[in-house]
């Protein structure tokens, strides 16, 4: 790696003689690119699923307001995301967590 010009070494060396204490470790870390994971991925198409399904404008009065599906809980919208193109099954986790954030409600609130 040294002769293909990778070294931080000498780079570290200037950078601990300016009073920084950083591991080579850790400075190959910060370069690495980190990896977004899957599950943030799928619920961030949940979400936006769920924020088109749960809002709407109403043409009279042109306010924002919710929709049934927005309304009623988790089980409300299941059913039209799994028809929508684009996601494979969206779980009942994930669409727990992104009713929770996008109507602040997500859930029933007795327990049959």
């Amino acid at each position: 790696m040294r002769i293909e010009g990778f070294a931080v070494e000498p780079i570290l060396r200037v950078l601990r003689q300016q009073g920084l204490e950083i591991a080579a470790l850790a400075s190959r870390a910060w370069k690495r690119p980190a990896r977004i994971a899957e599950r943030t991925v799928t619920d961030a198409l949940v979400e936006d699923k769920i924020r088109y399904l749960a809002w709407t404008v109403n043409q009279v009065t042109g306010a924002v307001q919710m929709t049934p599906e927005g309304l009623y809980g988790r089980r409300k919208p299941v059913a039209p995301l799994r028809r929508q193109e684009g996601l494979a099954g969206p779980s009942r986790g994930a669409v727990d967590r992104a009713m929770l954030i996008v109507t602040s409600r997500g859930g029933r609130s007795v327990r049959i």
